[in-house]
Formats: C-alpha cells, structure tokens, sequence
C-alpha cells in the first residue's frame, strides 16, 4: 500500500501525530499548573472528567448542528458514513490497543492508518457502484 502513502507521507503522519500528542500534554501540563496556582482542589483525574466532558459537549453540539443540517438536506446517506468512520476509528485503536495488551500482536499506527485508507477506498467503490446502477438504472428508464 506504500502506493497511497509514497515513502515519507506515513513519517510525516507519525510526525504529525507525535506534535498532536505533544501538544496535548503541553496543553495538559498548562492546565495543571493554572489548577494549582489557584490551590484548587481539584486532582487530575477530577480535572480529566471536567475537560473532556467539555470536550465531549462541544463536540456534540458540533455534531448536533451537522447532522440536524444534513437531515434538513436529506442527506441521510451522509450521516451514516460518518458515523461508520467514528466506529471505524474506534475499532481500529481498539485493536490496536487489545493486541498491545494482550500481546498478541505488535501496536502499531500504520495499521490503524491502512484500515481507515480502506474503509475510504471501499466506500468509494461502493459510491462509484451505487452510482453505477443509478446511471443504468436512468439509462432503461429513457
């Protein structure tokens, strides 16, 4: 599959990812630090289940004015592949992680990569299917 990706681009997506972790801790680390100037009482796990659970409601908002606009536009193909790529997403960190605990495999980004790489390709065949049969389906109706 290095066809799709070229020699550097999984690097660059390792990179890229690596700044996003960093970033995150950077993030984390300012926060607990703001906490602590203020002698809060909050722990860090208090602090996670605030943050996220903010996170998780702007995320939803997001995510309610979407599909509330899709659904306006009738675009329920729409909903259900991206809610699939959030399962998708979801199942391949998941095994990943299952096969890191478990040792039954070794963990790695580039699976999770190709295993997005072909829920893209095999949705677009599926598009390009679909639109096949419309096209033949508008062809004996003239």
């Amino acid at each position: 599959m290095d066809f799709l990706f070229g020699g550097d681009s999984l690097e660059k997506l390792k990179d890229w990812l690596y700044q996003l972790v960093v970033w995150i801790a950077q993030v984390h680390d300012r926060l607990w630090a703001y906490n602590r100037s203020f002698s809060s009482p909050f722990t860090d796990k208090e602090l996670h289940f605030i943050v996220i659970g903010a996170i998780g409601l702007i995320l939803f908002a997001f995510s309610f004015l979407l599909f509330r606009l899709l659904t306006r536009l009738n675009r329920y193909g729409v909903m259900a592949w991206l809610f699939s790529l959030a399962l998708i997403f979801f199942i391949t960190f998941a095994i990943e992680v299952g096969q890191y605990l478990t040792h039954t495999g070794s963990m790695e980004l580039a699976d999770i990569v190709y295993g997005i790489v072909g829920f893209f390709i095999a949705s677009a065949g599926a598009a390009l299917l679909y639109g096949l049969g419309c096209f033949i389906r508008w062809l004996f109706r003239k």
